[in-house]
């Protein structure tokens, strides 16, 4: 199968952190690749690869929870998902609002890392779905502590999986019979670090 575009690291680079050279488990890596990039998203409270979000019901990229928005009642919004790397439609209780050509010109500013909107000279009408946002937001190339910390992740989880060659990242435990148990995390502490510097501001 091929991996999502929400993949946040390939095939070929789990492959090679776990020196496998055969085709055998490519499927299982592939499936362990999107589970963990899906509970990284869940974890961080946010899209992490870039994708668009549109407020039309006829648009592929329709997500209502992010790019149907309640205005704030002051001159800042906060995108739900960032960073931004275009905005290309800001509607405002059915009218449609241009950015600022100029610095202290009216009009709407961007902070893109932050995905904060600014509305120079005016302020973003306190209402319920009131703002209508079509933009494309999230990293275009995955961070590389973000895409180590998806690796190692990954390899931990082949590890524990029958198809694993030794325990890469699990701890072990004697029992009673003299056999060994293999207690796994749901994450490693490393990643669990990693995944906080990247948590949705609404999180924290």
């Amino acid at each position: 199968m091929a991996l999502s575009p929400q993949a946040l690291t390939s095939l070929a680079a789990v492959k090679d952190y776990l020196r496998l050279t055969s085709a055998d488990n490519d499927s299982l890596l592939e499936s362990l690749i999107e589970a963990i990039s899906a509970h990284f998203a869940a974890h961080t409270g946010r899209a992490l690869k870039a994708r668009d979000y549109s407020p039309n019901p006829a648009s592929p990229a329709f997500d209502p929870d992010n790019a149907i928005l309640d205005g704030s009642g002051y001159p800042e919004l906060l995108l739900p998902q960032y960073p931004v790397q275009a905005l290309t439609s800001l509607v405002m209780d059915g009218v449609a609002l241009v950015p600022a050509q100029a610095p202290g010109q009216a009009g709407w500013v961007l902070d893109r890392a932050a995905g904060v909107l600014g509305l120079v000279g005016g302020v973003f009408v306190r209402g319920r779905h009131n703002l209508a946002v079509t933009y494309r937001a999230g990293f275009e190339a995955v961070p590389a502590d973000l895409a180590q910390a998806c690796l190692e992740q990954v390899a931990m989880r082949f590890q524990e999986s029958g198809a694993g060659q030794g325990r890469l990242g699990v701890s072990a435990r004697t029992l009673a019979d003299g056999s060994v148990s293999y207690q796994g995390q749901a994450l490693l502490p490393q990643v669990t670090a990693v995944l906080d510097r990247y948590r949705n501001r609404s999180l924290l």
